[in-house]
């Protein structure tokens, strides 16, 4: 085919150009988006009882919500937390179930059992998360220093409605944007407050308010009139929509008429706030001011790119309409994006450059390395073609195969290039160079494609999100393969007979015999026999090697993704007391003022948060904190003060520092403990007692294991004396309806505005403690007696449990641990079986890795079987292919000790380093064999077609690896993200590519000139 299409260059160049204009057009709609849109496996109920105790909450609505959810289809495992106020309850399933069908099942479930549930409980909420339902940015919406607060329309009421109805909206109508979810929002309520003393002395109860709304606020259904021929709807309709029309109703005290507003103060305030969020800007003063943020998430199928293009112009236009306001862009996820294309771009930059010098070294003439700047940028292109075939969108992922990528392009670029050189070199015509150039190598070129895809497809079939992530990556990687050994094949040919026709040069010949001999004085040639004359001693060398990269990879260090530098801190603090929001805000304010010196802006999350879409709950009493460093201090600095500020302040207050966490860390969710120990009690619904568990722990701790425990608090509990009740004829309703007006909770009514629904509460004045409400209040009887109420209630302190976990299989006490060890589990199972009435399960991540690591051993054995076979298929041979083999462990000892020696731990990137550095000796070790079998076959001896090999493959084995190697050390040299994430893979490839080249030039011959001298070998391959 190719002698076909070398003689018509116009129809190859017009094809390659149609695939390039494709190509061009498909990049302009191509998806752009963090991460693959793969729906996350895990749904999560969220359930809100407000003023309700942790047990309560477990009891009344997670245990039948729990027993009921364990129907839903495919689930793997569930696990629920109830707190004061709220529970969540997390629900995961195996990978690939549909989540959108189980979203509907788990709704279906809930509202079955909806009617089991309390009254006065709202439906719990279910969210299903995506990846691209990941917030892509945050944008905080601060009033601006020193502005007037109502003269300004920065009023916290005000700016709430401002964000709903006008930001968010603005937000939501951009084509990119899916959702926008809030959180720092002040709410309204009409607060009535009556005068007790002016009730009493017009014979009046606060029950005759409750009344007078109930009969001024009602709303009828239409009836239809007929008048002859027509009819007409009419409605009746009473509504109160303002706080004036609550002051207008009217009241009636025997003969007098009084209108509500002379008998009671009312008023549009905020509710009592649950939670704030504060943004504090670089240069304010601590703790920052009161703000609203905006959680912005893309739609699956939009450019991201496109929507910060048009984000950025709706935000100028804000900045400009609303001077008042300052607006800042926060935790923008689109920076590993953007780091992902610019190390693209760069490794095209650094390849193309350097593949230019080095040639240019080589062949000392300008066009070969033009012929490297004109293709590999022609199959990138056709590569972006074949992604938009496949339905795989420009991501993290996919990117990262794009990269891998280039560099095996610029390989085979090289190669073919120098095999043309060389035919030309042998003496052959200008045409029949570039068509046995190419056909000599298009097999061991396809058989190196082929065995990187060997390394790679297998991946897919690993289960979970990793899976689903790496099938992304293989579907590029064998892309770019295919459109690189097209153009290489194809299109490369034809390139260089239309340049070098032009030069009308003629090629020395050569005989065969002559240049064999001279390939045997080379230096390089004589430095490979010294090795053949010493073969054993040589291979002793290798192992030795060999056991040293075994014996550093078992000492290695490993994690997921290398340490990067994070632009600040996630600080969750829990002040394990029952202190107040304002409490809670206050000891803040002195944090931020103590550290002021070391924090630059920082984001402040204070008690319950409004996010409709979020996993992550807190209590009035806990606290979430982005902090960011001045310029010049480091993050470890400044966590080290936050820790130690907290230590010294309130030692008995939890606090938890993590770099800020990327999208990575949202989805694999890396930041659970690695083993959790689950401490059931036999036939009991409830979590065992802390003096059940007490001796497990102590012996834990005598051992020198330190477990997070379940933190216990303070509460008031208020009970009604029934006798008391009984005796003096008061209703219980009446007590507890006495009890909600004084903390501001008897919502009696509601305001409807139009947008908006606002509580009608009946209430008294804030601002005094539980003790001496109760000792000024009163209730009355059924006789009409005013009584005091403290003479039916009683206040008693005590202290259960902050939250309640449970599994599938009931509650527990939990035991957390950070680090995970086998005689720890069986430490803690020999414990707990010396109690007969307890069980203990176990969960956490280690078990996860462990599982994972097992499947990585059996795709590893399928991609090594995979590779044999190739190999097998491609040399005819059953032995031949385990010396191709055997030069990957060698490259990936290089791999181990380089990292080592760098301090680089041993992560994903790292391994993906290894994995092309192992595509790139293996494709170099094919290219030789294969030269080697060829000058067997065409008659030559053992010792003269390791020598002619070794020269014809030795300057593009060079070629390719200093080509990689000095695209890759600025990566080494340089700073920054994209720096950071690539110097693992770096490290890997140079030190890997370094000691597996040098196998490829040596360990090669020795392994083949052993294999075909052993006594009574007879291979037909190389039969003559």
């Amino acid at each position: 085919m190719l002698r076909f299409l070398l003689h018509r260059p116009v129809a190859v160049l017009m094809t390659t150009l149609g695939l390039c204009v494709l190509g061009l057009v498909v990049m302009g709609t191509l998806p752009i988006g963090l991460l693959p849109d793969i729906a996350i496996p895990r749904i999560s109920v969220q359930v809100d009882w407000p003023d309700r105790s942790a047990q309560e909450v477990e009891d009344a609505i997670v245990q039948p919500l729990r027993n009921r959810l364990l129907q839903v289809g495919r689930l793997t495992d569930l696990q629920s937390e109830s707190r004061n106020g709220s529970a969540g309850i997390q629900l995961s399933f195996s990978y690939g179930t549909n989540t959108d069908l189980a979203f509907i099942e788990v709704n279906e479930q809930i509202d079955q059992i909806s009617g089991q549930l309390p009254r006065e409980v709202a439906r719990p909420r279910v969210v299903k998360a995506n990846v691209s339902d990941l917030p892509v940015f945050y944008l905080s919406m601060v009033p601006r220093a020193g502005e007037g607060d109502r003269r300004r329309g920065t009023d916290p009421l005000e700016l709430s409605e401002f964000a709903r109805s006008v930001v968010k909206r603005r937000l939501e109508q951009l084509p990119e944007v899916a959702f926008v979810d809030l959180s720092g929002l002040a709410e309204p309520e009409v607060r009535i407050v009556p005068d007790r003393s002016l009730l009493q002395s017009l014979g009046m109860k606060p029950e005759d308010i409750t009344t007078a709304l109930e009969q001024n606020n009602l709303q009828l259904g239409n009836i239809l009139l007929q008048d002859g021929q027509y009819q007409y709807a009419i409605r009746f309709s009473s509504r109160l929509q303002t706080v004036e029309d609550i002051n207008n109703i009217y009241l009636t005290a025997g003969e007098k008429h009084l209108r509500l507003g002379e008998v009671a103060a009312v008023s549009l305030i905020s509710q009592a706030a649950r939670g704030h969020y504060r943004f504090q800007a670089p240069g304010d003063e601590p703790p920052g001011r009161r703000s609203i943020v905006l959680s912005v998430r893309k739609q699956a199928d939009a450019r991201l790119f496109d929507l910060q293009t048009s984000f950025a112009t709706l935000l100028t236009d804000l900045r400009q309409s609303y001077p008042q306001l300052d607006f800042y862009v926060t935790n923008d996820q689109s920076d590993l994006l953007r780091v992902s294309i610019s190390n693209l771009l760069s490794s095209l930059l650094y390849g193309a450059v350097f593949a230019f010098l080095i040639l240019l070294v080589f062949f000392r003439e300008w066009r070969a390395p033009i012929l490297i700047a004109v293709v590999i940028p022609v199959a990138l292109v056709i590569t972006m073609f074949g992604l938009y075939l496949a339905h795989i969108s420009i991501n993290i992922i996919s990117l990262a195969g794009l990269i891998l990528g280039v560099g095996l392009m610029v390989d085979n670029a090289i190669i073919v290039i120098e095999n043309i050189r060389q035919q030309r070199r042998l003496g052959l015509s200008l045409d029949e160079a570039c068509i046995q150039g190419g056909e000599e190598v298009i097999r061991p070129l396809l058989s190196s494609a082929l065995t990187t895809c060997s390394v790679f497809v297998p991946l897919v079939f690993l289960s979970g999100l990793s899976g689903a992530l790496f099938y992304d990556q293989a579907v590029s990687i064998t892309l770019a393969l295919g459109a690189s050994l097209l153009v290489a094949y194809l299109f490369l040919p034809v390139l260089v007979r239309l340049l070098e026709r032009k030069r009308n040069r003629e090629a020395s010949i050569i005989e065969q015999e002559g240049w064999i001999q001279r390939a045997r004085r080379t230096p390089f040639a004589r430095s490979v026999a010294v090795v053949l004359r010493y073969p054993y001693l040589f291979l002793l060398f290798v192992l030795l090697f060999l056991a040293i990269g075994g014996w550093l990879l078992s000492q290695s260090e490993r994690e997921i993704f290398p340490t990067l530098t994070r632009p600040g801190l996630e600080m969750d603090i829990d002040w394990n007391a029952a202190i107040s929001l304002q409490a809670n805000e206050e000891r803040l304010g002195v944090l931020l003022l103590d550290l002021d010196s070391l924090i630059d802006s920082v984001q402040v999350f204070s008690g319950e948060q409004d996010f409709l879409m979020s996993e992550w709950e807190q209590q009035i009493n806990e606290a979430r904190l982005y902090v960011f460093p001045r310029p010049g201090i480091n993050v470890e600095h400044l966590r080290l003060g936050l820790i130690q500020w907290m230590s010294r302040q309130y030692p008995s207050a939890s606090a938890h520092t993590v770099p800020i966490k990327n999208i990575f860390d949202q989805v694999f969710a890396q930041d659970r403990p690695a083993l959790v120990a689950h401490i059931q009690q036999v036939n009991e619904r409830r979590s065992p007692a802390q003096d059940i568990v007490a001796p497990i722990v102590e012996e834990l701790h005598r051992k020198g294991w330190e477990p997070t425990l379940p933190t216990r608090q303070e509460q008031y509990a208020i009970r009604i004396r029934r006798t008391e009740a009984l005796r003096y004829e008061v209703d219980y309703q009446t007590v507890y309806d006495r009890l909600l007006a004084l903390f501001n909770e008897n919502r009696i009514n509601t305001l409807q505005t139009g947008q908006q629904a606002i509580p009608i509460v009946l209430g008294d004045a804030r601002g005094q403690s539980i003790f001496g409400l109760l000792e000024k209040a009163s209730v009355r009887n059924r006789t009409g007696d005013l009584l005091p109420l403290r003479y039916f209630v009683e206040v008693d302190r005590e202290e259960d449990y902050k939250s309640i976990a449970a599994t599938r299989n009931g509650v527990a006490y939990d035991l957390a641990f950070a680090k995970y060890a086998p005689e720890l589990e069986t430490s803690i199972r020999e414990l707990v079986s010396t109690q007969p009435d307890l069980t203990v399960q176990f969960s956490g991540t280690a078990f996860e890795s462990q599982r994972q690591i097992r499947e990585l051993l059996v795709i590893l054995g399928i991609a090594l079987l995979l590779l044999y076979l190739i190999l097998a298929a491609q040399f005819e041979s059953l032995l031949q292919p385990l010396i191709v083999m055997l030069t990957v462990p060698v490259g990936i000892a290089g791999a181990v000790s380089i990292l080592w020696l760098a301090g680089q731990t041993l992560n994903l990137i790292a391994i993906i380093g290894m994995t092309v550095m192992s595509g790139i000796v293996v494709n170099d070790a094919i290219l030789k064999i294969d030269m080697i079998n060829r000058l067997r076959q065409q008659g030559f001896d053992l010792l003269s077609a390791i020598h002619g090999g070794g020269h014809r493959r030795l300057r593009p084995i060079l070629m390719t690896s200093l080509t990689t190697i000095f695209a890759l050390l600025p990566v080494l040299f340089t700073s920054g993200l994209g720096a950071e994430l690539q110097r693992p893979l770096a490290w890997a490839i140079i030190g890997g590519l370094s000691v597996g080249t040098a196998a490829s030039l040596y360990l090669l011959p020795v392994l083949y000139f052993l294999l075909n001298s052993m006594p009574g070998r007879k291979d037909p391959h190389f039969s003559t």
